[in-house]
């Protein structure tokens, strides 16, 4: 049986006759009753009433409409899978990234999805703030935003990935206890080196500190975390960073510890509204399944007696 025979099968009936059916999908009639024909030789049984030249369908026509009409939605249902597959052999996604959730953390969550494509190209770009990144997305300029949340436009989709845990970094040899979560309460006397561009990071930073009745002392302003950590090794200031950056800043000789009350901000991935091609699809599903190995790799290092920052270091070891 063809998958066309019954193609034109359901056209008679959609389209009210052979001559509209044939019309509409630009084919001689003569061809299209030729195929209907086959169709019924095929299953030895007739699935019309002709009359003249109308056709009207008799109870075995009848039988068999649902089922063809599965067939056909069904063939194009494996289309679709396979354009994909196609798609997700070669080409790019375009990602738009923020000083609260950074390229390199972007970039550490796509460890698993290069390997499963390493055709495609992923173009990472890093914009101010979540504004930027949500205007970036909404003029189609990048097909997935990286964001803190709450965004500043209704007008796309959001996938949720979690909360972001800040710990306070302080420059090598810095005498504190590290046994123990630093209290905010004294964190008035510190030098600070924060980020001129996580504005979205900074009010939630300031938020705490108000609450715990600390005025922070800021040191500096500059536009990025790397800015940031170089001022910490350099023994100019503290910082506070996302536990994926502490532990790289632990390895350089950072003096990492929690804080007490924690901080955490909530992030996530931004899309404009209806349906991702294949690949930025794949993207979000490795990205946040990466996620979820990382953080269940902590708990469980922290449940053998690890801190945080231990077991944060471990799980990044994992493959």
């Amino acid at each position: 049986m063809d998958i066309r025979q019954l193609e034109y099968f359901l056209a008679v009936i959609d389209h009210g006759g052979v001559n509209r059916a044939a019309a509409q999908l630009h084919v001689a009639q003569a061809s299209l009753s030729q195929g209907v024909r086959a169709l019924e030789r095929e299953f030895k049984l007739s699935l019309f009433h002709r009359t003249g030249r109308n056709l009207v369908l008799n109870p075995a026509g009848q039988l068999l409409v649902e089922p063809a009409r599965k067939v056909l939605a069904d063939l194009v249902s494996v289309q679709d899978i396979m354009r994909g597959a196609r798609e997700l052999q070669v080409g790019s996604i375009t990602i738009g990234t923020m000083p609260e959730v950074s390229s390199e953390a972007v970039a550490a969550w796509s460890v698993s999805f290069t390997a499963l494509y390493p055709d495609i190209r992923i173009d990472l770009s890093e914009f101010g703030d979540a504004r930027e990144v949500c205007d970036e997305v909404l003029a189609g300029h990048c097909e997935l935003g990286f964001t803190a949340f709450p965004i500043p436009t209704e007008n796309l989709e959001c996938t949720e990935l979690g909360l972001q845990r800040l710990l306070l970094v302080m420059p090598p040899n810095t005498s504190v206890d590290r046994s123990a979560p630093f209290e905010l309460a004294a964190l008035g006397g510190v030098p600070l080196a924060v980020s001129s561009v996580a504005l979205s990071e900074n009010d939630i930073v300031a938020s705490v500190l108000r609450r715990e009745s600390v005025v922070p002392l800021i040191r500096a302003q500059v536009p990025n975390r790397h800015a940031q950590l170089t001022l910490v090794l350099n023994g100019a200031a503290s910082a506070l960073l996302p536990l994926r950056m502490a532990t790289v800043a632990h390895r350089l000789g950072a003096v990492v510890v929690e804080t007490d009350p924690e901080i955490r901000t909530p992030f996530g991935i931004v899309h404009r509204p209806g349906a991702l091609n294949p690949a930025a699809q794949s993207f979000v599903i490795q990205s946040h399944a990466a996620l979820v190995r990382w953080r269940k790799a902590i708990a469980e290092n922290q449940r053998s007696g690890l801190s945080l920052l231990e077991a944060s270091m471990l799980a990044d070891n994992l493959p």
